[in-house]
């Protein structure tokens, strides 16, 4: 008697089929819980909707009518879910709000694609078997497989934390204390008592109240605390700051710790040199980029493991990294891809007023635009890429904070309302005066603290300053300035010496070390001469009241209408003073004055701008007061 076969071919089907149909159902199942949760961005939810639909449906018909359409609406569906998720995790979908910039792949959605994945590659392999006979499909042991992927994943999707705003009547944003609790805080802005609730470090829910009812004249952000002071021995607290939603601040989380974790792999700048990236030359503002410009205009954007920009803190010839630049493609500092990554944690800014050369074949920056935009020396680029730093060393103004001074760049908001600078503020919300320090310039260059000066000169005053330093040192030897045509005008009794070159005064070039109208020596008990300034001066066609304005009330210019000079056309040198009607006794001359001003490359006491002293102190502009710089002088 023959034995039948265990499992009778008792039917024809497409090989692979019911597995696509359950792997659909399962990705469809995960979008669905996931829906929810993406109530913030209309649009989104809207189209994890559709996509719960179609897979569901797709899935359900594959089930229910196993032919080649469902097979072929099977694979279609999860195709474009599948690549969807793909390109949402490398680059974003800049039209759909919630997708505007890539995210790193969490289980959820991961498991999603997966099933995705699993449901094209089965239903494209039913398709290619095509019909064969076969034992009724056994449902039960995909369905396990499947059912213990999806359900953690709906598990974790679903009760994934993201921000929502229920109505325009009773908003809700929520945020996460430092112990990764979520907590939700509640809006009551009613005309009769606006107020705001923030969540302090400890978890702690505080309202803020308005009673007058001027809502919009408090700032929230700075009532938060925000900016803080950053310290990584600390741990990372970027709690209660409104505005700011759960996913912006768990992304910001992630960042400041990737970076962190990855940085330190820079910590020798033979390790960074090695890797491709080079010095940009700022070494003198107390702190050296180091940039790998073959990483700035592809697509990847703030990540730790490749960096645009190293920032290295400088002690002589000793670098410390202290944390990361990263920088975006061109586009403007308010694009919705930057300002949407963190919300008010962040300030993006750019350079746009830098002028770059190259500097023994390397290209360094070497000053800045001046009035009209243009540079007196090298190229301005247009500084079209956005930026941001991420601290793993302490900094007092957070950790996204800018450079202080020239460094901070231009942002697209108010200096008062950048996110990337200190914005301390007294009882009754004012923000203090700064405190100034004095110059040093073997410390990085601070100019802040002197009233009346705006953000624009100041960082124009500390850029001229910091090229000086740099470049200036290159007249050290006098004989080296005599050689490209100085000459000491003879007035090294005074106590410092002035070698003018005479040619380089009326011509148009001005502010630049590397062409300086005059030299400032200090003579030595050893016969030797110290550099220790460069006296710029402007042609004798401009007047004293036309100087630029380029440091404000940083800088004043003066001029020497009272020397009388001895009559040779190439190397005069101060013989006397004018007489009381202004005339020089011959044979000694005088010569048309010419604005000018000091940039010191060693400490004075009264500031890097200073004028000598007695008759060195020429005259300044009528109504003026003689400036000595106190705040930043070493007196």
């Amino acid at each position: 008697m023959e034995t039948g076969h265990p499992h009778p071919l008792s039917t024809t089907r497409l090989p692979g089929l019911t597995v696509a149909a359950l792997a659909s159902i399962g990705a469809g199942a995960v979008h669905g819980a996931a829906t929810g949760i993406h109530a913030e961005h209309p649009r989104l939810a809207q189209l994890f909707v559709i996509i719960t639909v179609a897979q569901l449906g797709a899935g359900i018909w594959a089930l229910v009518r196993p032919m080649r359409p469902a097979a072929l609406a099977v694979a279609a569906v999860n195709a474009v879910a599948v690549g969807g998720w793909l390109v949402t995790r490398l680059t974003g979908i800049s039209w759909i709000p919630g997708l505007e910039v890539a995210e790193a792949p969490q289980f959820a959605d991961t498991a999603c694609a997966l099933m995705g994945a699993v449901a094209v590659g089965s239903a494209l392999s039913a398709l290619l078997v095509g019909w064969r006979p076969a034992a009724p499909a056994r449902v039960w042991m995909p369905s396990i497989a499947i059912a213990a992927l999806a359900v953690p994943a709906m598990w974790t999707g679903g009760t994934h934390v993201h921000s929502h705003d229920e109505s325009s009547e009773h908003a809700h944003d929520t945020t996460v204390d430092t112990d990764g609790n979520v907590v939700e805080v509640a809006h009551d802005d009613t005309d009769d008592h606006p107020h705001d609730t923030v969540v302090d470090g400890e978890g702690t829910v505080t309202t803020v109240h308005d009673d007058d009812g001027h809502h919009d004249e408090e700032d929230p952000v700075a009532a938060a605390g925000w900016p803080r002071p950053w310290d990584p021995a600390l741990g990372i607290d970027l709690s209660g700051v409104p505005g700011v939603t759960v996913e912006q601040q768990l992304r910001a989380d992630k960042l400041i710790e990737d970076t962190l974790r990855e940085l330190p792999r820079w910590a020798d700048t033979a390790a960074a040199i090695a890797d491709g990236y080079t010095s940009i030359g700022d070494s003198v503002t107390g702190v050296e980029h180091y940039i790998k410009s073959s990483l700035i205009q592809d697509d990847v954007m703030l990540d730790p493991t490749q960096p645009e920009s190293l920032v290295y803190e400088v002690d002589g010839d000793k670098r410390t990294l202290t944390g990361a630049m990263f920088i975006a493609s061109d586009r403007p500092t308010d694009d919705p891809t930057l300002t949407a990554w963190a919300g008010p944690l962040m300030t993006w800014h750019n350079h746009g007023d830098l002028c770059w050369d190259l500097v023994d074949g390397v290209a360094r920056v070497v000053g800045t635009t001046g009035e009209t935009g243009t540079c007196a020396r090298g190229v301005n680029t247009g500084g079209g890429s956005p930026m941001v730093h991420v601290w793993i060393a302490p900094h007092m103004c957070g950790p996204f904070a800018a450079l202080e001074g020239i460094g901070a760049g231009q942002a697209a908001v108010p200096e008062a309302e950048r996110m990337d600078k200190c914005r301390e503020h007294d009882d009754h919300g004012a923000t203090p005066a700064v405190t100034a320090k004095p110059y040093d310039p073997t410390q990085p260059i601070d100019l802040s603290g002197f009233e009346g000066v705006t953000p624009e000169q100041q960082a124009a005053a500390e850029n001229l300053i910091a090229v000086t330093v740099v470049r200036l040192p290159q007249w050290s030897d006098y004989r080296v300035a005599e050689a490209a045509g100085f000459h000491s005008i003879g007035d090294a009794g005074t106590g410092h010496e002035h070698f003018v070159q005479w040619d380089w005064i009326n011509d148009d070039i001005i502010l630049d070390p590397d062409h300086p109208e005059s030299l400032v020596y200090e003579p030595q008990p050893d016969g030797s001469k110290k550099l220790v300034s460069a006296m710029y001066m402007l042609p004798t066609s401009v007047a004293l009241a036309d100087v630029p304005d380029i440091g404000g009330p940083l800088m004043q210019w003066h001029i020497h209408d009272n020397l009388c000079y001895t009559n040779d056309p190439i190397a005069p040198r101060v013989a006397g003073l004018t007489d009381l009607n202004g005339n020089c006794n011959a044979p000694l001359v005088k010569h048309d004055p010419a604005p000018m001003i000091h940039v010191w490359i060693t400490p004075h006491a009264c500031g890097p701008f200073a004028s000598l002293e007695g008759i060195g102190a020429g005259q300044i502009e009528a109504g003026e007061e003689r400036l000595c710089d106190h705040a930043h002088g070493s007196g």
